[in-house]
């Protein structure tokens, strides 16, 4: 049996779809309030977040510099060196709470036809599908 591998495409473009027409983010905006809300919003330097996102600085700099990006994060000169700090505002905090919302909503729509059981099932696989993918870096 194939596995038509590029229905996990339509599944991600319609939930990036989705994520911007309730929350009006795009990706790597959805990326940056969900890596920092997983990390307690802990201030870190851009260096640092380009290591723990896994992208270039200069790509996180482009992404950071986006005027709706800017609208939730705090980017503050650092006071003993040039290093930039960032960390999500309030704007941001209240933009990961109603992101997490819909993503919750957006889970539930996809799932709804399974039961608890198949749920965990699916997830279980679909984990151990991702983490398969990190390692062998297809």
């Amino acid at each position: 049996m194939t596995l038509d591998v590029l229905i996990f495409n339509i599944i991600g473009d319609e939930i990036k779809r989705l994520i911007n027409q309730k929350c009006g983010l795009n990706q790597s905006q959805t990326r940056l309030l969900l890596f920092f809300d997983a990390n307690n919003n802990e201030i870190l330097t851009m260096g640092d977040l380009a290591n723990k996102l896994d992208i270039s600085l200069s790509t996180l700099s482009r992404q950071i510099n986006q005027k709706r990006t800017l609208e939730l994060v705090n980017v503050t000169r650092s006071k003993t060196d040039s290093s930039k700090l960032l960390s999500l505002n309030s704007d941001g905090i209240k933009k990961v709470a109603e992101l997490k919302k819909e993503l919750d909503q957006i889970s539930s729509d996809l799932l709804k036809t399974l039961n608890n059981e198949e749920k965990s099932v699916f997830s279980s696989q679909l984990m151990t599908i991702a983490t398969n993918l990190s390692k062998s870096k297809i």
